[in-house]
């Protein structure tokens, strides 16, 4: 048995992922002849040991496909006409036509990437990145959105609350996100599914980030996937299985609430959880972690790595109706200077509870009423 010197890693020779976890945490190992023999990856209370591949350092033969959902921020404001809250009631073929009616005569359009914002695009543009991957992102409002397709800002969703769910506009007929779905692609010009998009890339890993209304969204075309492509998919988010085809149970992987605890190399909110999941799963995918062969050895190894993370303490808050989420707001609005982020911390530090999106809701509420009272 040859003896193994131990080399530190220069910072230079970093992968992205490797400066992603904390600072000193990897080492290479070689044998006396210079040949890597193992690399070590210590997360804080994790060691996960991995022999090393000729393809390990991201050099990945066919690179995967990222799918994501929409999100409702946005670097530009949308024009009246495409806010959903605009839009006429009427059977969901009705609204898609009158929807896709608005769409097709702005002239403000840009790459996704200069359109959508926020920490869950981020984390997705970023794991895209490191993979040398395309960037698809899932649009309530305009079916598939890929890169290189300019688009118009635009708010709408098929979340049940907010000022522009689309379900609340669709009050004749049948209803529901699936349906919206199925009438906004038959609305479009360029319609394009999910599957033409698992056809066209044929045999690359295709990772899906997804929140429950999404997988609603898109339920009937995950339902219409092939057993083949099945083995192709890696699906992130948090309880994702319960709103999920049953046949793809297998290709879930299986980050839980231990990736917002405070072992967690890449923790936060609930909002952007199905995205940090997807960024953690391209981070071991580069790095020669895990291999993409198959869901299941994928989720053996990530569960071996999460085996020692702790779950986040959950603080217990007091839920607040709106009027008095409102009041709180407009009492504390010097405090937090006027900023809805400041005003959310000091409302959950206070011992109560607001879902951020419904806070960012009743948030604007307040801001109008305050400057209807300096009126």
């Amino acid at each position: 048995m040859r003896a193994v010197t131990q080399l530190p890693l220069k910072s230079s020779h970093q992968t992205e992922s490797e400066r992603h976890f904390p600072r000193g945490a990897t080492q290479l190992f070689r044998s006396r002849d210079g040949q890597p023999r193992a690399v070590v990856l210590l997360l804080k209370s994790v060691c996960c040991a991995i022999t090393a591949k000729p393809h390990a350092a991201g050099a990945l033969k066919l690179k995967p496909l990222v799918l994501i959902p929409c999100t409702d921020r946005k670097r530009i404001r949308p024009p009246e006409t495409l806010l959903a809250r605009n839009l006429p009631n009427g059977s969901a073929v009705e609204v898609a036509a009158e929807w896709e009616a608005r769409l097709s005569p702005q002239c403000c359009h840009a790459d996704h990437s200069m359109v959508y914002c926020g920490r869950a695009y981020q984390e997705a543009a970023t794991a895209a990145k490191i993979l040398s991957s395309e960037l698809v992102v899932i649009s309530a409002g305009l079916g598939l959105v890929r890169q290189g397709h300019p688009i118009p800002s635009y708010s709408l969703t098929v979340a049940p609350s907010g000022e522009d769910a689309i379900l609340r506009k669709i009050t004749e007929g049948q209803s529901g996100p699936g349906v919206w779905w199925r009438a906004l692609r038959a609305s479009r010009t360029a319609s394009f599914g999910i599957n033409d998009l698992l056809r066209e890339a044929s045999e690359v890993l295709v990772l899906i980030s997804l929140s429950a209304s999404y997988a609603k969204l898109i339920d009937e075309e995950l339902s219409a996937v092939s057993e083949e492509d099945i083995g192709r998919l890696r699906i992130f988010g948090a309880g994702i299985n319960e709103h999920l085809p049953r046949r793809l149970s297998s290709s879930v992987m299986p980050y839980d609430m231990r990736l917002n605890g405070p072992n967690s190399p890449i923790s936060g909110t609930m909002s952007d959880f199905s995205s940090r999941a997807l960024r953690h799963y391209a981070d071991c995918l580069a790095s020669g972690m895990i291999e993409g062969a198959s869901p299941h050895d994928d989720g053996a190894v990530l569960s071996d790595i999460m085996k020692n993370w702790e779950y986040r303490e959950i603080p217990v808050r007091t839920r607040m109706t709106d009027e008095e989420v409102v009041d709180f707001v407009l009492d504390n609005w010097s405090a937090a200077g006027g900023r809805s982020g400041v005003s959310l911390r000091l409302l959950r530090d206070s011992g109560h509870a607001c879902e951020q999106g419904r806070f960012r809701d009743l948030f604007k509420v307040a801001k109008e009423r305050r400057l209807e009272g300096m009126a």
